[in-house]
């Protein structure tokens, strides 16, 4: 048991997870070139949410809140770290369509730019219906 505290193994573990926490944060960090907020979330923040951004899988970890100006996607504080909340506008959404998986309703949300694909349960995603029918978008 003593071999877990091996400095060797250590630095190694450490090496890993700084690496593995890089290439997560790639898809976050494009879109916080383009849409990083410093507004307060919006009221109707809904907290503690699954979806996709990009390739990772955020479990339980995401907020998502429906604005005038666009969806607001935050990560919980304890897993924020480096990653700023996004205001992504309505126009710079092009295409929704479902991604359901099992009992859940989802969508699939494409963006303009980056190339970055976005999932989200319906529910979180219920208040954005009129401000998506603004911008031509049907989605239900």
């Amino acid at each position: 048991m003593a071999h877990y505290w091996n400095p060797k193994f250590i630095a190694l573990y450490i090496l890993f997870m700084v690496i593995l926490n890089f290439m997560f944060r790639v898809d976050w960090n494009d879109l916080a070139k383009l849409y990083r907020t410093e507004e307060p979330p919006p009221a109707n923040i809904s907290r503690f949410e699954h979806g996709h951004v990009g390739l990772v899988y955020y479990k339980g970890t995401l907020n998502v809140g429906v604005t005038p100006q666009g969806l607001y996607l935050s990560i919980v504080a304890v897993f924020r770290f480096g990653l700023p909340a996004l205001l992504i506008p309505w126009g710079a959404i092009r295409r929704i369509e479902p991604a359901n998986q099992l009992f859940v309703q989802r969508f699939r949300l494409y963006l303009a730019k980056p190339d970055v694909k976005i999932i989200l349960r319906k529910e979180a995603l219920e208040p954005a219906r009129k401000y998506l029918a603004a911008q031509g978008i049907e989605w239900i």
